[in-house]
């Protein structure tokens, strides 16, 4: 698909240039460059010479791009209304779950550490952890662990309290 540039027109002949004096040497006549846009003669023409694009009456070549199938078809939808049942609050595809309630559990172990310092703390970690107990119990929480363990020493903080209340008393 190369293309041939049209023939250029025949150039003016120069007028002979008058005889070089004897006592001088003859200088060389300068070049004509050549024309704007046009290749000089002594070059072969380009493969491509209307540029990077094929001409708009030529056919385009295909790309070889892969061609891709169609997406799959979504899913139907679980249960009428879009309710997945129970146990399976995360809401609609993409939306963050449902947030836990894990914060009566931690409060319930933090207040059994503080209650081996401060007596009456200890009845707050036996409060706490009862109630993030419950939580779990309902499928509110997830740390059944943690308020177990702030449960339990919620209990032994007040009974060491309590012991160590008697034993001063009985001085």
């Amino acid at each position: 698909m190369t293309t041939t540039p049209p023939p250029e027109p025949p150039e003016p002949k120069p007028d002979p240039a008058p005889e070089p004096e004897p006592d001088r040497p003859a200088e060389p006549e300068p070049a004509e460059p050549p024309a704007q846009g046009s290749p000089p003669a002594d070059t072969p023409p380009l493969p491509n010479a209307g540029g990077p694009y094929p001409s708009p009456d030529q056919p385009h070549p295909p790309t070889g791009a892969p061609q891709y199938p169609p997406p799959p078809p979504s899913p139907p939808e679980p249960y009428p209304g879009g309710v997945a049942g129970p146990g399976y609050d995360y809401g609609a595809y993409g939306a963050p779950p449902v947030r836990q309630n894990n914060g009566m559990g931690v409060a319930a172990l933090v207040m059994g550490v503080i209650g081996f310092l401060i007596g009456p703390c200890s009845i707050l970690a036996i409060v706490f952890g009862r109630i993030g107990l419950n939580r779990v119990a309902r499928g509110e929480a997830t740390n059944r662990g943690v308020a177990q363990a702030g449960f339990v020493l919620g209990i032994v903080t007040l009974v060491l309290w309590i012991i160590g209340m008697i034993a001063l008393a009985s001085r």
